[in-house]
């Protein structure tokens, strides 16, 4: 199949397309149009149109004609050699197209990279959802780091954390915060685990690139007292028991979502009245993210951890 990986290409193609359709259609339109007239006007002065009415405009018909058939032998040929860039090449498409296209360029992606987002851009038709993350960045699964922050440390994308054992302070979550995070190894201000926050962080900034805003929670770390507090002042349920909540060891955190007009997403809300939310739901797998609430009988939305979790 023909690949369209040329912005200028498709343009002059999108633009190509829109001209056959005027010369099949438009244009031998309004010259019958206008033929119907000047028949109707021959017969209202009493002129009665004869075979000589029609050869003297022999030669525009021909004119009109002619690029008719030009134009549909060009169309047929090009839909028929399947031409993905004028076979598709709608303005819908074209746009996002056009759109996609420069933010791959902005992001100096290898060329095998961009043909790839251009192609679902093409197939797909999907102008709302151009999703630009450069693969080779995404090392997720090699992420192996056996120095324990915190209590946690990472092999081959896997968090370990502690087995909570009752009476074992050293397994329970929210004791290690760091009061200074900076002066501890992190590579953050909050207190999130670093492979942790470099997954957040790419997150946050492809949801900008894409146009959504996205922010992170400044409680990276919970200490282990807030949780109690939490656990005492929320409904039963609500909040986890001290020592058990992931937000402890900084690998959870609880998002912001922000609409087109810079306001918060109110608290009714869904995929669809919260496209930044909804971004977010769709593209977290792709950075070693999931929200495990989503389903849960307390559903949180906002909730987000790495996927790949064990107990040591």
């Amino acid at each position: 199949m023909f690949i369209c990986n040329n912005y200028n290409l498709l343009t002059f193609t999108y633009y190509l397309k829109y001209l056959l359709a005027i010369n099949m259609t438009i244009i031998p339109l309004i010259y019958i149009f206008i033929l119907i007239i000047k028949m109707i006007k021959q017969r209202k002065k009493g002129i009665k149109v004869t075979k000589y009415f029609f050869i003297d405009r022999f030669k525009s018909s021909f004119i009109i004609l002619t690029i008719f058939i030009l134009s549909f032998t060009i169309h047929n040929m090009l839909k028929t050699n399947n031409n993905v860039c004028y076979t598709y090449a709608n303005t819908k498409t074209y746009y996002s197209y056009k759109e996609t296209y420069k933010k791959a360029k902005n992001m100096n992606l290898d060329n095998d990279t961009i043909i790839e987002y251009l192609d679902n851009v093409l197939l797909d038709n999907e102008v709302n959802d151009i999703d630009i993350i450069d693969n080779n960045n995404d090392n997720y699964l090699n992420e192996t780091d056996t120095n324990k922050q915190n209590n946690i440390y990472v092999v081959n994308g896997i968090f370990y954390y502690p087995k909570y054992i009752y009476g074992n302070k050293n397994t329970y979550s929210g004791i290690n915060c760091p009061s200074n995070p900076s002066n501890k190894g992190y590579n953050n201000p909050y207190g999130y685990n670093n492979y942790f926050y470099n997954r957040l962080n790419k997150f946050i900034e492809d949801a900008s690139k894409n146009g959504y805003k996205i922010t992170i929670s400044t409680q990276g770390c919970r200490s282990y007292s807030t949780q109690v507090n939490y656990y005492n002042t929320m409904t039963p349920g609500r909040a986890a028991s001290p020592g058990l909540s992931l937000h402890g060891f900084g690998i959870a955190s609880d998002l912001e979502f922000y609409q087109s007009n810079g306001y918060i997403c109110p608290s009714n809300r869904n995929d669809n009245s919260c496209p930044s939310m909804g971004w977010a739901h769709k593209n977290a797998e792709k950075y070693g993210l999931t929200f495990p609430l989503l389903n849960a009988s307390y559903k949180e939305d906002w909730h987000i951890e790495p996927i790949n979790k064990e107990k040591y």
